[in-house]
């Protein structure tokens, strides 16, 4: 199991400028929020098969910016059913291959488990993170997370470079994931940084090159996740995530239009129930 670090930062702190703080409810573009307000209401997670949640789609969407998510959505679940077919063909072969298959010892229908959490239904954020893990066959287990954070007032994916300031140095990293989706994670120096103050012994020379990271809202704890995202398989122990408080992703750059709509988020406990 993973450990949770909420990381202190103190002098680990980069000299970024955080964003003028406003007492207006204003959007991301520091226009006054209009669609940006919108709470949605999501379907409870449901699995796809035993032990595989399936993403949850708004119910009843309103307009195109909300169709298109639940559009997004649906073509992920699709792509991961294809996914659990083809690991179940490769899982059965491996068995068949090792005599196994016949005794019944590891029905093929547990190779792949997965857990969905809705961690925003907005204002202006829809948020959903996927852990999953797997063995299809291949050499080893492997095991990851997906990170879904939209926009409601548009329905496109977050991109994480324009809501960090252009001084702490934000780029795009892209990789494939478990289930052959493409995801966009963050890099951003800082997080590094943090990453190495918080590793064990073991881990610190994991994060000596560039690191991307998996970034998400979290209303119910009103904090700002970071996830190590594609760390080679022998070292993925050391992928902890970064748990930000606001004050801390302030102070990293993060924009705060995102900071003050987490806020108000926690504040509501405008979050899907949990099953």
């Amino acid at each position: 199991m993973r450990r949770l670090y909420t990381v202190f930062l103190c002098a680990l702190l980069p000299s970024v400028a955080p964003a003028a703080t406003s007492t207006e409810n204003r959007a991301i573009d520091g226009n006054p929020q209009t669609t940006g307000t919108v709470t949605l209401r999501v379907e409870h997670v449901r699995e796809l098969r035993k032990g595989v949640d399936a993403w949850p789609m708004i119910v009843s969407p309103s307009g195109p910016a909300e169709q298109r998510i639940n559009a997004t959505l649906t073509g992920l679940n699709q792509r991961l059913a294809q996914a659990l077919r083809n690991c179940d063909e490769g899982y059965g072969w491996a068995l068949k291959q090792m005599g196994d298959l016949a005794k019944g010892q590891y029905p093929v229908s547990k190779d792949w488990s997965r857990r969905v959490k809705v961690t925003m239904t907005g204002p202006h954020f829809f948020s959903l993170v996927a852990t999953e893990n797997a063995f299809c066959g291949g050499a080893h287990p492997d095991s990851g997370q997906m990170a879904m954070v939209f926009d409601i007032t548009t329905g496109a994916e977050v991109d994480w470079t324009t809501l960090a300031a252009k001084s702490a140095e934000p780029s795009t990293y892209s990789d494939t994931v478990m289930d052959g989706s493409t995801m966009n994670a963050l890099v951003l120096p800082a997080l590094r940084l943090l990453s190495v103050a918080s590793a064990n012994s073991d881990c610190k020379d994991v994060f000596r090159n560039p690191q991307s990271y998996l970034i998400w809202p979290d209303a119910m704890r009103e904090t700002l996740v970071a996830q190590p995202f594609d760390l080679p398989h022998v070292v993925q122990a050391c992928a902890n995530e970064i748990v930000l408080t606001i004050e801390q992703a302030r102070k990293l750059g993060f924009d705060q239009g995102l900071l003050d709509a987490i806020q108000q988020a926690h504040h509501q406990t405008v979050i899907a129930p949990e099953r």
